[in-house]
């Protein structure tokens, strides 16, 4: 894991891990629990969790995390998205200087009692609920592209998100070391993508590996998705 979470900080992050454990000790309502949650990973300071809202400049950094130890684990998962998005300040938990990192999916906020506005993020947590509670399991969850740029006005969501759509496979290509070094350090049983294109880059780029295409769970895909996820490891 250390070489794992070494990688992960050269995303820019400081204090990341150690305030979204925080944030869990401080609001156990508002956050994931689950005891497999970053598991082995030692808070160095308890932190206050701060609102973050981002601007235009800003750049939304989607810092993988994971569930259960390797070591002890059967199977490896790593799973993967897209990129991030910015969709509320709620998921933001650090800023450093014009980088602001949050958890891929909204990991962190996966809470049936979570006040984020109509709470998409738990249409993940009901898809890998299971999986992710099987002590069997060592699961990390991912981007393939993890930084979003925040181009345009405060106003326009729709061309940030252009922009990120238009910009995903070159932006791929360029993170290609990055996730060669990813896969290296967690060595999956299983690789899960969610969407079309994160397979079709993935399954091109990665020909060895043995690459599964999930049902995205957004726009009704919530029910496939986790048929899919059960049929797989269940």
């Amino acid at each position: 894991m250390k070489q794992l979470t070494q990688l992960y900080q050269q995303l820019g992050y400081q204090s990341f891990y150690d305030i979204i454990l925080s944030n869990i000790q401080n609001e156990s309502n508002e956050f994931i629990v689950n005891p497999q949650f970053l598991e082995g990973w030692n808070v160095e300071k308890l932190t206050s969790k701060k609102d973050i809202i981002c601007k235009t400049g800003d750049v939304r950094i989607d810092v993988p995390v994971w569930f259960g130890n390797k070591q002890k684990a059967k199977n490896r998962i790593l799973i993967f998205g897209l990129e991030p998005r910015d969709t509320d300040s709620k998921f933001n938990i650090e800023r450093v200087g014009e980088k602001v990192f949050a958890t891929p999916f909204g990991v962190d906020r996966w809470n049936p009692y979570s006040t984020v506005f109509r709470k998409p993020q738990n249409k993940y947590y009901r898809v890998f609920e299971n999986v992710v509670s099987d002590r069997a399991n060592f699961v990390v969850f991912s981007d393939i592209v993890k930084d979003y740029e925040l181009v345009g006005s405060n106003d326009q969501k729709n061309i940030r998100d252009g922009n990120a759509r238009d910009t995903f496979f070159s932006k791929a290509e360029k993170a290609f070391p990055f996730l060669v070094q990813e896969i290296k350090h967690i060595d999956p049983t299983h690789i899960l993508v969610m969407g079309k294109d994160s397979y079709q880059f993935l399954s091109k780029a990665f020909k060895s590996q043995n690459i599964i295409q999930l049902r995205h769970p957004s726009k009704g895909g919530e029910k496939i998705a986790k048929e899919q996820v059960m049929s797989i490891f269940y």
